[in-house]
């Protein structure tokens, strides 16, 4: 088989890094009540699911500041909300599980190139992953537009940014809306719920998970059919 061949067929594993690995979604929240509530909003976990639940941060914020009657310069709420969330973010490096570095460590020995998505700088990720770096080992840097999930079009990007097709690819997930990105992609899905996302629909999702093992490794490879 050609190197060319060979790129075509290569299998990925798309890793929701922020919301999946490092459980962000309560980081998120905080970040968004602390911000709204100079604005005289408040938001609670239930408030969120209903408002800003599967849409887009923008469109989500609108929502939320219609239903409560409340006028909001969105795009400096939304990026003073990022900023404060990465921040949070952060201080959570120290503590990526053993566990998901076995993980990863069990699927590159698989020969199957790995990508953490993630909103905080590449380099940031890749000093505490050190362990784990090989030449299919990637850092993307992206920021999601879905408010805490990863839409169709962030899976596909972050499949295409580094030299793989979505189709042959999966992804690891941490709410039921990026369970439902990577379906509309043909993608099969991981996914580690959480109290903030547990409510929402993963159907379609192949194995459900509440920690990271290596044995994990081995559903990955069969749900990408090696």
């Amino acid at each position: 088989m050609g190197s060319s061949q060979a790129a075509r067929l290569q299998r990925g594993v798309l890793v929701e890094f922020d919301f999946a690995v490092l459980d962000g979604h309560p980081l998120f929240l905080e970040a968004c009540q602390t911000r709204l509530e100079r604005e005289g909003i408040k938001l609670d976990a239930q408030g969120m699911a209903r408002s800003m639940g599967g849409r887009s941060f923008s469109s989500g914020l609108n929502a939320l500041a219609s239903r409560k009657q409340k006028t909001l310069d969105v795009p400096t709420v939304m990026a003073e909300c990022d900023a404060a969330f990465t921040e949070k973010l952060a201080t959570k490096l120290s503590a990526v599980p053993a566990g998901f570095q076995a993980f990863v460590k069990a699927l590159l020995a698989k020969k199957i190139k790995v990508v953490l998505v993630t909103r905080l700088e590449s380099e940031a990720v890749s000093s505490v992953l050190a362990d784990v770096q090989n030449e299919k080992f990637a850092v993307l840097h992206d920021m999601p537009s879905g408010f805490g999930f990863t839409t169709w079009e962030g899976w596909r990007r972050a499949a295409r940014k580094n030299g793989l097709h979505e189709r042959l690819c999966m992804a690891v997930t941490g709410s039921g809306f990026s369970v439902k990105g990577a379906l509309r992609n043909g993608m099969g899905a991981i996914a580690r719920p959480n109290p903030l996302t547990e409510y929402q629909d993963f159907g379609g999702c192949d194995v459900f998970i509440s920690e990271y093992t290596a044995a994990l490794a081995d559903d990955a490879a069969r749900i990408l059919r090696m």
